[in-house]
């Protein structure tokens, strides 16, 4: 690493979907086996389609306008708090997000103002600045910057992946299998070195096989 930035990674996430937390992980996995600079970034998505992915997820009524409200509150709230960890730094950003979402997902933790703040705490924020921060027009601007970007982008669904490689084009590609497979596919068909594990490889990578949820934008 060390030259300039040759791939860059958008992955558009539900902040409360264990795929998206999984392809987090596979996109972070992906760049420590990377043999170029990468820059990605994790960019929440909220829209009803991303509201009704959580309510069947819990079982909830698709159609109980209080409930739905509530959970497009919960969502705005966590996105929130990302984008106030975000002013501290991309990789402090996405510590915390992670963080939070192994609480609630994985420890079956409620959201509160107290778990976000607990979970600042545990990933070495500044509380003051991130108290300050995560309700301010700051933060809630940022959040309508994300929203257009995926517009912008054309991605309505998570997790999807837009990434770009400058060295073969300016056209991003969409991806909406964000599996670690998907992502090796892609690299090694851009011509990318990857210094991936043997087990980390599938069966048949390198094979020219394409994937049909992967388009120019």
């Amino acid at each position: 690493m060390g030259g300039s930035i040759l791939l860059e990674v958008y992955l558009f996430i539900n902040p409360l979907s264990p795929k998206c937390l999984s392809s987090e992980k596979n996109i972070i996995n992906l760049v420590h086996h990377l043999s170029e600079d990468v820059s990605f970034q994790f960019i929440p998505l909220l829209n009803m389609q991303i509201v009704s992915d959580t309510m069947i997820q819990l079982s909830l009524n698709k159609n109980d306008l209080a409930t739905r409200n509530r959970q497009f509150q919960l969502h705005y709230n966590i996105i929130l708090d990302y984008k106030a960890a975000l002013f501290q730094g991309k990789k402090k950003g996405r510590e915390f997000l992670m963080a939070l979402q192994d609480q609630i997902m994985n420890n079956t933790q409620p959201y509160s103002e107290e778990l976000a703040v607990s979970v600042a705490n545990q990933v070495g924020l500044d509380l003051d600045m991130f108290k300050e921060d995560r309700r301010s027009d700051l933060a809630k601007r940022a959040f309508h910057a994300d929203q257009k970007l995926a517009a912008e982008m054309k991605v309505v669904h998570s997790p999807s992946a837009v990434i770009y490689n400058y060295e073969v084009s300016d056209y991003g590609l969409l991806l909406e299998d964000v599996s670690y497979e998907a992502l090796l596919d892609v690299c090694e068909q851009q011509g990318i070195t990857v210094h991936a594990p043997v087990h980390s490889v599938p069966a048949d990578a390198g094979t020219g096989k394409s994937f049909p949820n992967l388009r120019s934008l």
